[in-house]
This record gives structure tokens, C-alpha cells and sequence, in this order.
């Protein structure tokens, strides 16, 4: 080598104004990447080390990998220019990877972060419970920039700082607004609520928008294009509006409806009778406390062929099931059975003496307040089975139990009606003994009084609980040592008669202090259940019981 060749000086990095985005993260396409090593550069000598062969594409990607979803990525970055020079030439010149500003990585961060990103896209994050960031300072620093925001997420309880921004400018390329809080905190009421960009409509490009516990007045922003809306506790908005976002919307991938019981049908709202709802794209619906009469409005003329979620959560003091669910949903059965035909299960949560969930495939009912809540959810169950096709009935089921109520009555049904193949008992409770939990033990321990050759949940292969006492629980032993008896007695597959236990899943309760929850079951009782289980997989806690102790 010819010691006068002067030393290669490494590749600058132009600046990068026309990355992507991919939510508040930054990707770079393939043709943006070549920018980064022109064509005519020679290429390096073969005889230098490999990270300095490595086209500065690779380096950049491997970067921008390394740095998309850092939690502080400023102070990432700035790690990454003490590699060698060369990295800190691409780093320092590759402006859009700096665009990432957290108010978490405190004020000299987010002045450095502004400072190198440039005339890049600016994706902004401002977090108070994880702020280290004075929010006055902030907001000044980044509202000196805000014809470069792309998005903004603030989840503040007080934000007067921004609302006073976002009150009378506009940010011209915004694609993404994320905006929740405390309504009294941040200076607005719902009788005075919040007016954004000084009345006028949103920016043209805004396609990303949640709004959660502000008083914002959502009509002026006009908006429209929408690919995902989350609206939440939202009260200045009419039915008449949100139909008319999303009939300007059709593109909408996700949508969320909460907290906004206001929301109810009257006859101004005038609707042909063949209104429909076309979403073709929407994949994921939640429909959370609303009116009743808003949501089975908004399910019957719902077309979303391609819906993957749907999860309705509602309130039902004093409605019937049949409300909700009913023929007029016709239009929604073929995509409700789309939904649960990817279900292995069904779900079923006994949430208290007044509730239930009911959860198979994409599809989640979550059921409130209700009256007679077992025939509330007899006929909301009958209605899904006899609809949405017979694999509905067959599948099994996992029963899992919250308030741990013995009420006989849903054994009963479940006994008799289903197949019940994994039952959780999980009271939130502090009890050292919970009444609940010994009364559903009790009932699975004997035979039915009213028939003597039959067992509560005969199909029974999981039990998981969280309510083990310190010394241990003996009426769980006596459960699993009596029901395998049974099996080794009467016979595997007979009428009534309990299957051996597969799976036996063992806990503390998750309200016990620290010192209760520390305590472990004495090796006895877990050798007790070993052997009661004859075969059965035991755990505690979350960890394998491999016969002398537990595996880490």
C-alpha cells in the first residue's frame, strides 16, 4: 500500500425530510437508503475491517432498528455517535432519526433532539407522570416547531400549555393527534369546551385521532379521511356527527366509542330505513358504555365485512338482553360468525352477581348491572349459539368465576348445558378463607344431590385459583382426590362421571401483602396435590412443581 494514499473521509449523510412514519416511529424506504451510499462512491478497500465495508444503508438501518423503539431515544442516539467518526457522521447527518421527542428525556434531550432533527418530521410524546420536563419550557420549545409536528400524544391530567398551542394554530402536516387528561385541569368545561386551531378544520393529512376526557368541540374540525378515531368521555358530539365521520371515513382501520352514555337515538336523527354503516375497512370496534339504544343502533346498520375485534361493553340496569341482541342484527351475523369461527374457546367470566363476559374468537360481550343476571346471560349465550352457527355450542368452555359466588344455580346450567373443560376461581378478596371459593369447592367435591351418578362440571381437565392459605388448602386436595376416585371407579367416559384433571394452576390471592403473598404452601400440600392429581401438571404461582421443588 502506497503510504501517501490520503485516508478515506467517511460518507456524510444528507439530511432526511421525506422519511416515513409508522405511528410515532420512523421508517425509511429503500430509495431514501441509497441516498446514503451514492453510486459513485468508490467502494472501501477490501482490506479494512467489516463494519467499515458496510454500505452506510446497512448502518443506518441498523440504527434506526436499534433506536425505533427506545424509550429515550435522543440519549440512544447520542450514544451511538461515540461508536467511531464514521458513525457519528451518519448518526448527526441522518436528521429524521432525531425527530423522536419525549418530554421523559428532560429539556437539554428535547432541545438537542430539535436541534439535530433539523427541518425533519417532529413526532412528539408528552407523558406527566413520566415528564422531566418543566411543561411550560416544553411546549414553548416544541411550539417554535410546529409547522414540522407529524404527530402529537399528550396524556396530561392539567394541559393548559398545550391547549394554549393547539387553541389558536394550526399544525399544517399533522398526521396523528393523541389527546387525553382531567377535563377540570386543563381549563375548559363541557359547557365551555376546548376549540382547536382557532375554529378552523383539521389539518388536510390528519388521520390518527384520540380524544379522551377533554372538552373538545369536535364538529369544527370537520373531520374526515380518519384511519383510526378514538372518542372517550367526549360529550359536545352529536349521533349526527360521528355518522357523518365516518361516512367520510371509509377507510377506517380501528375505531373506539366510549363513556359517552349521552349518545341516544331520537327521532330528528330521521335515518332511511336501508341506512347502513359501510366501514369495508374497519378491522377493530369497540363499542364501550354507550347507550343501549345507541349501540344496537349502531351494530344493525354496521357493514364491516373485514371487522377482526369487535368488543361491546355496556351498561344493562333494567334492559333485557334481547335489547341488544336480536333479529335486527341480521345484517351483522355473517360477520359476527366470522369472528367466532377462529375461537378454540369460549370464555365465560362471572364478573360479580351482576355482570359477565363472554369472549370467543374476536368477539368480547361484556355485560353490566344486570338483573337476574343468570338469565341475562342464558339469553344473550342462546342467542350468540342459536345465531352464529352450531361449532358455538360444542366448543368448550373456560368458566372463570371473580366473585367466587356458589350460587348452584350457574353450575347447574353449565353442568347441564355445556361443556366446561377449565374452570378459574379468583375472588378479589383478602380473606384468609373465602366463603365463595369453599362453597364452589364443596359442590365439585360430591356427587349432584338430585342425581347421585352425576358430578358438577363432569368435563372438568383445568382448575386454577388464587385463593391458597399459607399452611395450604385441604378442601382442594379432598376435591381432586374424590373426583379422581370416581373416574377410577366408574370409568372413564361414563354419563356423569368426572374426567381426571390435567392442569391444576395454584396461587396466592393478588390483594395479600407483600409478607402473605412471600409465604409458600407447605411442601406437604403440594406433594398432597401431586399425588390427589395422579399425573396432573401442578403449578404454583406460575412455576412447574417438579416433585421436590419448584422449576426456575
Amino acid at each position: 500500500m502506497n503510504d501517501s494514499t490520503p485516508e478515506k473521509q467517511p460518507q456524510r449523510v444528507p439530511n432526511s425530510p421525506n422519511a416515513q412514519k409508522e405511528g410515532n416511529q420512523v421508517s425509511v424506504n429503500s430509495a431514501e437508503l441509497s441516498a446514503y451510499n451514492p453510486r459513485d462512491t468508490p467502494a472501501p478497500k477490501d482490506h479494512l475491517p467489516p463494519i467499515h465495508r458496510t454500505p452506510n444503508e446497512i448502518i443506518l438501518h441498523i440504527i434506526h432498528t436499534y433506536v425505533k423503539d427506545s424509550a429515550y431515544p435522543v440519549r440512544d442516539l447520542s450514544a451511538l455517535t461515540l461508536v467511531c467518526r464514521r458513525w457519528r457522521a451518519i448518526v448527526e447527518d441522518a436528521s429524521f432519526l432525531w425527530g423522536r421527542i419525549d418530554a421523559s428525556e428532560g429539556l437539554a434531550a428535547v432541545r438537542k433532539g430539535l436541534r439535530m432533527a433539523k427541518g425533519a418530521a417532529l413526532h412528539i410524546t408528552y407523558t406527566q407522570r413520566r415528564s422531566k420536563t418543566d411543561q411550560s419550557a416544553f411546549f414553548k420549545a416544541i411550539g417554535e416547531r410546529i409547522s414540522q409536528w407529524r404527530s402529537l400524544v399528550v396524556n396530561a391530567r392539567q394541559g393548559k400549555h398545550c391547549a394554549a398551542i393547539l387553541e389558536t394554530t394550526i399544525p399544517p402536516r399533522l398526521e396523528k393527534l393523541h389527546l387525553s387528561g382531567n377535563p377540570a385541569l386543563w381549563g375548559r368545561s363541557h359547557d365551555e369546551p376546548l376549540i382547536l386551531f382557532g375554529g378552523a378544520a383539521a389539518p388536510p393529512g390528519l388521520q390518527d385521532v384520540h380524544l379522551e376526557d377533554i372538552p373538545i368541540a369536535v364538529t369544527p374540525l370537520k373531520l374526515a379521511c380518519l384511519t383510526s378515531l378514538e372518542l372517550g368521555g367526549i360529550y359536545d358530539l352529536s349521533i349526527s356527527e360521528i355518522l357523518r365521520i365516518l361516512s367520510d371515513s371509509p377507510g377506517l382501520e380501528t375505531l373506539t366509542l366510549a363513556s359517552m352514555e349521552d349518545l341516544v337515538p331520537d327521532t330528528a336523527l330521521n335515518l332511511p330505513p336501508d341506512w347502513t354503516i359501510q366501514l369495508p375497512s374497519l378491522s377493530r370496534l369497540f363499542l364501550i358504555y354507550l347507550s343501549d339504544a345507541f349501540t344496537h343502533l349502531f351494530l344493525s346498520t354496521l357493514a364491516a365485512p373485514h371487522l377482526q375485534q369487535l368488543h361491546v361493553e355496556c351498561d344493562m340496569e333494567g334492559i333485557p338482553s334481547s335489547q341488544l341482541l336480536n333479529d335486527n342484527l341480521t345484517r351483522l351475523v355473517p360477520t359476527l360468525t366470522s369472528l367466532v369461527s377462529t375461537a378454540s374457546e369460549i370464555k365465560v367470566t362471572i364478573t360479580r352477581e351482576s355482570g359477565y363476559k363472554i369472549l370467543a374468537g374476536g368477539l368480547e360481550i361484556d355485560m353490566d348491572l344486570v338483573d337476574n343476571a343468570l338469565l341475562h346471560f342464558q339469553d344473550s349465550f342462546e342467542w350468540l349459539s342459536s345465531h352464529l352457527g352450531r361449532r358455538l355450542r360444542i366448543l368448550p368452555i373456560h368458566l372463570r368465576i371473580d366473585n367466587c359466588n356458589s350460587n348452584i344455580a350457574y353450575l347447574e346450567w353449565f353442568t347441564s348445558r355445556a361443556v366446561v373443560t377449565k374452570l378459574t376461581l379468583w375472588p378479589n378478596s383478602t380473606w384468609d378463607v373465602n366463603p365463595g371459593i369453599e362453597g364452589i369447592i364443596s359442590l365439585l367435591s360430591n356427587p349432584i344431590p338430585s342425581s347421585p351418578t352425576s358430578w358438577y362440571l363432569p368435563y372438568l381437565e383445568t382448575f386454577v385459583t388464587n385463593s391458597v392459605r399459607p399452611s395450604g388448602s385441604p378442601t382442594i386436595v379432598q376435591m381432586i382426590n374424590r373426583r379422581h376416585t370416581t373416574n377410577r371407579e366408574q370409568g372413564e367416559g361414563g354419563l356423569g362421571v368426572p374426567k381426571r384433571f390435567t392442569e391444576i394452576r395454584l396461587s396466592r390471592g393478588m390483594l395479600l401483602n407483600p409478607i402473605q403473598r412471600s409465604l409458600r404452601p407447605t411442601v406437604e400440600f403440594l406433594k398432597a396435590v401431586v399425588t390427589a392429581g395422579e399425573g396432573a401438571e401442578v403449578f404454583w404461582e406460575g412455576k412447574k412443581w417438579t416433585g421436590t421443588g419448584l422449576e426456575e
